[in-house]
């Protein structure tokens, strides 16, 4: 999937805001896609530009120093994310890799 990269992060720790300590982790991608128009019955709303998105992707530092690597290098710039299905939630995909659009 094609998408202009804006950032990714990765964390895990302990978060003890309720009471008993309780272990978390995340890993995501922001992306921009280009906005679409919304046209249905009595609605016409035109969009321009990029929307910002979000999407998971595997819980693995190798993967996540990939996309450091990229934006250190060329900042925002247009990458393919290879996506796998979520093996927490087989209905949805997770980034599973990247590669740099030349």
């Amino acid at each position: 999937m094609k998408v202009i990269l804006l950032s990714a992060a990765i964390g895990k720790g302990v978060s003890s805001k309720s009471g008993a300590p309780k272990h978390y982790a995340f890993s995501s991608v922001s992306y921009l896609v280009p906005e679409k128009d919304f046209i249905q019955g009595d609605h016409n709303i035109q969009k321009c530009g990029y929307e910002p998105k979000s999407v998971s992707m595997v819980d693995n530092q190798e993967l996540y120093n990939k996309f450091k690597k990229i934006t250190a290098e060329n900042g925002i710039c247009e990458v393919d994310l290879i996506l796998q299905p979520d093996p927490e939630n087989m209905s949805r995909n997770i980034v599973s890799d990247v590669q740099l659009v030349k």
